[in-house]
């Protein structure tokens, strides 16, 4: 969309108003605290304020530009809507000395994350525990254990077996916007790249996706390799996926709904922190986000990790100990966090 004039201030609209009087009008005192003035930038403030509504309007009748509930309104067009967040349901094996119940209101955390559980426990039973908010960041990997956050008689900690039911973040405008966009060559039921991203991103937890569709398997193949926001798809949503795009598919492809290779990548990080910067451990999770935030084949690179983490502000300088520079992978490869280090 081409750029807008900017808004003229009110003292530039009422001399614009003042060039529509006829020549030989007889009230021609435009002076602020004069009647007639006055009414003439009323009629200025007026215009102004139309053209600043017409400005604000402009941009939200184009999908390439209209944000929130605008672009919401323009998802509904297409049968689409925005993926909203929701929290997590995890199995876990209870660490216990004794047997006994949770109390109301009973609740476990590791680091800011809290998790509420309820009903009776034993040693070495699995519980369900579900997130106090919403989010991706609460899909912890097996082995990470809950600690106690209230008093719980008996119990040392919970152990996470398993995600049942994954966090989900709610879908940013650029990422609608994307859908949005791809939907239009999807709705020809082609077999084209485009169309085989956007059934994909139809299930509220893929939000990458990369197609490989140049023969991978064969004359005739197509693999479509997605993930959810933070590590790797489970077998339900590979599943899930599979039968969309077998539903939609022409029947001369074969296409197969797949997980990227995994590719461990280990980051030691130097902090040198201003007064008031958060905790070590706070800034390790900024680390995280960073690099669950990359897509499938997208590379690391240290300089873009710095700009992250700078942009939270309280940082004077950021050391990137390891790795020793870019991280190239392969496009169907994914790079997820290994061990994750933050000095100072």
């Amino acid at each position: 969309m081409p750029e807008l004039p900017p808004l003229p201030t009110l003292e530039e609209e009422t001399q614009r108003l003042l060039g529509f009087l006829p020549e030989g009008f007889l009230v021609r005192n435009p002076d602020s605290f004069s009647a007639f003035g006055t009414y003439l930038r009323l009629a200025a403030q007026a215009a102004l304020e139309a053209r600043a509504f017409t400005r604000e309007l402009v941009p939200q009748l184009f999908v390439v530009t209209a944000t929130g509930a605008w672009l919401d309104e323009h998802a509904k067009g297409l049968g689409l809507a925005r993926k909203e967040a929701r929290g997590a349901r995890l199995r876990c094996r209870v660490l216990a000395s004794a047997p006994g119940t949770f109390p109301p209101g009973a609740l476990l955390g590791v680091g800011e994350l809290r998790y509420r559980a309820e009903g009776p426990f034993a040693p070495n039973v699995l519980v369900e525990v579900w997130s106090e908010g919403v989010g991706s960041r609460y899909n912890l990997p097996p082995g990470t254990r809950l600690l106690p956050v209230t008093v719980v008689g008996g119990l040392e900690a919970l152990e996470v077996e398993e995600v049942l039911e994954p966090g989900l973040d709610r879908e940013t405008d650029e990422e609608l916007r994307a859908r949005l966009i791809l939907a239009w060559p999807a709705l020809g039921r082609g077999s084209t790249h485009h169309a085989y991203v956007s059934w994909a991103l139809e299930d509220p937890e893929v939000r990458k996706v990369q197609v490989i569709d140049d023969h991978p398997r064969g004359q005739g193949t197509v693999d479509v390799v997605i993930a959810p926001a933070r590590g790797l798809p489970s077998p339900e949503l590979l599943a899930r996926v599979q039968r969309v795009v077998d539903e939609r598919r022409p029947l001369t492809v074969n296409a197969l709904v797949r997980s990227p290779s995994p590719r461990p990548l280990d980051l030691a990080l130097r902090l040198h922190r201003l007064p008031g910067s958060p905790s070590l451990e706070a800034w390790r999770g900024f680390a995280l986000d960073f690099l669950n935030g990359l897509n499938i084949g997208e590379t690391f690179w240290p300089s873009r990790l710095m700009d992250h983490l700078h942009d939270r502000g309280g940082l004077e300088a950021v050391e990137v100990l390891a790795p020793a520079g870019p991280v190239a992978v392969a496009r169907d490869e994914l790079i997820v966090p290994g061990e994750v280090t933050v000095y100072e």
